[in-house]
């Protein structure tokens, strides 16, 4: 309990996960993870408080914020009952297209996430994901709040074309299948190459474009629900000043990014520092880094090195 000991108060480290298992983080890895954090009397964070937090609340006790991106089915199957039992709360980022039809089944073995998302954009396959009522019982029981992560979580040409084997990334599914393809990049983060029309589109066009995603994935979400959607996870973390812009629009109060440091009062609460945890790290990286990134001066340092 070495590292429970030296835990603070000064910074929140924010958690990213996918899915469970597959090719995501392995569940006894999860559990123990999570286990750590319990016996270390580490507090999991709802929105609330982190946003209080943001504006200056002292933290009572050394807290975390869990999140989850892309809403997958075993956030509903294994992680909600789980935090259930231990008394954990967390945040799902939902892509709205991604909901699964009610009159579809879900799946019930390991997600692979690239693979579910490449089913998607083939035949329009959702069974990796929640449905509507999933994620109406997971807010239900108070084990997860629900944030948006976009309408539609894809990438866009970002350049002219340029020679290049296909990458083997499922954003790139239902493109040309020549060799010839343009680089890609999240939705939100640059105005997008025009191939048909060998031009970038309008700085204008851009604005709308990211403004309607934004706003129709909100209030889209808000009205399912039947909650006011307060939060979003920038799709690979990734975004523009007019992305920043357009969110402050609309009713969500904190988002998310990818980039690690700490997350404190000074932060940015549109751009909130977030480390992914990934499925080869062991339990002693995952204490250090939450020892870490719970101080503020420790937890900037260290993200500056970038080690």
């Amino acid at each position: 309990m070495l590292w429970a000991k030296l835990l603070g108060k000064s910074s929140v480290p924010v958690l990213c996960y996918h899915n469970i298992d597959g090719n995501g983080m392995p569940w006894k890895k999860f559990t123990a993870q999570m286990e750590w954090l319990k016996s270390a009397g580490v507090q999991t964070l709802t929105l609330g408080e982190l946003k209080a937090f943001l504006e200056g609340k002292p933290l009572e006790a050394p807290s975390v914020c869990i999140t989850f991106d892309d809403g997958f089915r075993d956030i509903y199957t294994r992680v909600s009952p789980y935090f259930e039992s231990l008394g954990f709360h967390g945040v799902s980022f939902v892509i709205n297209n991604r909901i699964r039809p009610e009159d579809e089944p879900g799946q019930d073995t390991e997600i692979i996430a690239h693979e579910a998302h490449r089913g998607f954009l083939q035949s329009g396959d959702r069974s990796a994901w929640m449905s509507l009522s999933e994620i109406r019982s997971i807010v239900e029981n108070g084990t997860f709040e629900i944030g948006s992560h976009s309408m539609t979580h894809m990438m866009i040409p970002g350049d002219p074309q340029v020679e290049a084997r296909h990458p083997d990334h499922w954003a790139h599914e239902g493109r040309s299948s020549e060799k010839t393809l343009s680089e890609i990049y999240p939705e939100f983060s640059i105005q997008a190459y025009l191939p048909d029309k060998h031009e970038f589109e309008s700085k204008s066009s851009f604005k709308k474009r990211v403004r309607e995603n934004i706003s129709q994935s909100v209030t889209g979400l808000s009205k399912k629900i039947d909650i006011s959607v307060k939060s979003l996870g920038w799709p690979w973390g990734a975004v523009a000043p007019e992305a920043l812009e357009a969110v402050k629009q609309t009713s969500v109060e904190v988002a998310f990014s990818l980039k690690n440091g700490p997350v404190t009062p000074a932060s940015n609460k549109y751009l909130i520092n977030r480390l992914e945890v990934r499925r080869k790290k062991e339990l002693l990286w995952f204490q250090s880094r939450i020892f870490l990134y719970s101080h503020a001066i420790l937890g900037a340092c260290y993200a500056g090195m970038r080690i």
